[in-house]
């Protein structure tokens, strides 16, 4: 998409070999960090943000993608509650402790039990047995919903991307702006010097100096706000890596680089791949996992005690022990049971509107892409064209004194103008880009084969 990057700002497929703040080797033991297939970090540098270099020089596309995925704190925060959940997991599948219990008995009463003679001591161990396979039920509940936030930090892996990419597309844009706006300022200074010549000479009237005088005001205004604008556009791209002064001198992306965009349908076969629908089949998995959790508790659970009692009176001793287990006459987890199952239903109907939204910005954002890419090239091969034209022989008619500064700058307006809205249009369909890639979870160039792919 960008002509210092070969591979599209939304490549997911190139995103999945970058490092990001995350570290997949710091999950609790006997735990993987995600599911396999999900982020694809397994092999990645393991630096911290705080570690990994800050950009500098000419930056392209994917070192500020690299940058972002290693030192954005959105990432770094989001982290911990995934190391959370995969920790929960691990604990989830525990057993219960056993119990320690002493009992002292026929003490300091009356007769025969007065006194510690006829003391009786019980020591015992109490387990609960769990029957129906609950701690199976929990281990799994605790990992779907691991692989959820493993999802979630998928997709906001992928916002981080999306954001970094589509400010560094505003500021390539910006930077056309800037350059723009120093041509037209020094476009205007140099008519102007030369209208106060003519003036001087005698030749035009005073009038045109001052109209000369307004435009170049007019432009050097122009030109101090975009350089405004290119500065607000460099911090912006250097948040998304923490950082507030930019360090970077230069960007290596081009503009320019345009494709025709592939058919709705072709991107509408990509959708059901997207992490954001991906992640609702894992939480309906969850949800079916909390079902079976459920039944478990139908079944109650048995106790199990043993344990030793020592005869004070005779210094004898004998083993106890004992069962007990509750009677599920009136709570069978009945209640327990419906809600889960009403949640994976509610699941379900969420899962379904995500598809439906998805679907509809899909649309949204083709038509988009398909408009930009339109105005680029009619802008380009039409308009930018005939108004280059028109301004080099007004250029020559105001140097052989035919036309007035004021019709020089009305070419000069019409120019510059095409090429603002030529700059807007090649912004505005790399947005497009990044948008659509955005929600399919792949680049443009693997939706545009897909078809291909499957014939």
């Amino acid at each position: 998409m960008l002509g210092a990057c070969t591979a599209s700002p939304l490549d997911t497929t190139r995103w999945q070999s970058l490092p990001d703040a995350r570290d997949p080797t710091d999950a609790p033991e006997g735990q993987e960090a995600s599911p396999a297939g999900i982020t694809g970090n397994s092999g990645a540098d393991n630096a911290n943000a705080d570690e990994a270099p800050e950009p500098e020089g000419v930056v392209s596309l994917g070192d500020a993608l690299s940058a972002a995925l290693r030192r954005s704190p959105d990432l770094a925060a989001f982290s911990y509650e995934l190391r959370a959940l995969e920790a929960d997991a691990i604990q989830q599948g525990m057993l219960p402790n056993p119990e320690i219990s002493i009992e002292f008995e026929n003490f300091a009463g009356s007769g025969v039990n007065a006194g510690f003679d006829a003391l009786e001591t019980t020591v015992a161990l109490g387990q609960v047995i769990e029957l129906g396979g609950k701690r199976l039920a929990r281990r799994r509940v605790g990992e779907a919903a691991a692989a959820v936030g493993a999802w979630d930090y998928e997709v906001r892996r992928l916002e981080v991307l999306s954001k970094t990419a589509g400010d560094y597309i505003m500021l390539l844009a910006g930077n056309r702006r800037a350059e723009i706006a120093r041509e037209v300022e020094a476009l205007a200074q140099r008519v102007s010097e030369a209208v106060d010549e003519r003036v001087r000479a005698g030749k035009v009237s005073p009038l045109e100096r001052t109209r000369a005088g307004v435009e170049l005001a007019r432009a050097r205004l122009a030109r101090q706000e975009a350089d405004r604008q290119l500065h607000a556009a460099r911090v912006r791209l250097a948040s998304n890596w923490g950082s507030m002064a930019p360090r970077f001198e230069a960007l290596s992306g081009d503009l320019e680089q345009v494709e025709p965009p592939p058919t709705l349908d072709d991107l509408a076969r990509r959708v059901e791949q997207s992490p954001d629908l991906l992640r609702w089949a894992q939480v309906e998995s969850l949800r079916r996992a909390e079902i079976e959790l459920a039944l478990s508790g139908r079944v109650p659970d048995l106790s199990a005690g043993l344990g030793v009692r020592l005869f004070n009176e005779s210094d004898d001793a004998a083993l106890v022990g004992g069962l007990s287990m509750e009677l599920p006459i009136f709570d069978r987890n009945q209640g327990a049971i419906r809600a889960s199952r009403l949640r994976l239903l509610r699941t379900q109907q969420d899962g379904e509107a995500a598809r439906v939204r998805l679907r509809a910005s899909l649309a949204q954002a083709h038509a988009t892409l398909e408009s930009a890419y339109t105005r680029v090239e009619t802008i380009r091969g039409e308009i930018l064209p005939a108004a280059q034209t028109a301004f080099e022989a007004a250029e020559t008619a105001f140097r052989q004194g035919k036309i007035g500064a004021l019709d020089l700058f009305d070419a000069q307006r019409s120019l510059f103008d095409a090429k603002r809205q030529m700059t807007e249009a090649l912004a505005m369909y790399h947005l497009a880009v990044i948008a659509v890639e955005r929600l399919i979870g792949a680049p443009l160039q693997d939706a545009a084969g897909t078809e291909g792919d499957e014939s």
